[in-house]
């Protein structure tokens, strides 16, 4: 992520403006930056350990090391499927957007007046960017950001067929 933050800021002064537009264009850079670095799919590295997605790998091409494998094991090799799969990576994509609109409405509601047209400059944006990071993990319950996920018809959509697909053990 680190990565990704410089390589979108490189070339960017703290003494720059920065208004919505910009922070949400900037932030979502960041973001597309991240999740396209590397290898197809690394972003799932910050997910899973990395032994077990050599399991997962190794448990589906070969199918003897499989019925060795514990529940725990076979359950780290379903999930990363799920990672892995294509309709994950969209509804990933769209809830990241939600969550960059509700984060720039949460900063420009700090504010005087919920104003950011005319802009601020990034020295003073950052901090306040970093002041809201740890509301992103909250108590799930309270938290406005997975709250505002659970909203798009997609999520529910996407999670319900997952469960529904699963099977009874």
């Amino acid at each position: 992520m680190q990565a990704a933050v410089a390589e979108v800021l490189k070339g960017k002064q703290l003494r720059d403006f920065f208004d919505t537009t910009m922070l949400h264009k900037t932030i979502m850079q960041i973001l597309n930056t991240f999740m396209n670095s590397g290898s197809p799919y690394r972003w799932v590295d910050y997910l899973m350990p990395a032994n077990a997605r050599k399991l997962a790998t190794a448990s589906n091409s070969d199918d003897v090391a499989l019925a060795e494998t514990t529940k725990f094991d076979q359950l780290m090799v379903e999930a990363q499927a799920v990672l892995l799969s294509a309709e994950f990576y969209r509804i990933t994509e769209i809830s990241l957007q939600v969550v960059v609109e509700a984060l720039v409405d949460e900063i420009q509601a700090q504010f005087t007046g919920g104003n950011l047209a005319s802009g601020i400059e990034l020295a003073r944006l950052v901090p306040r960017v970093a002041q809201v990071g740890p509301s992103l993990l909250e108590e799930p319950s309270r938290n406005r950001f997975l709250k505002a996920i659970q909203s798009v018809e997609g999520v529910e959509l996407f999670f319900t067929i997952l469960y529904a697909n699963m099977p009874n053990s």
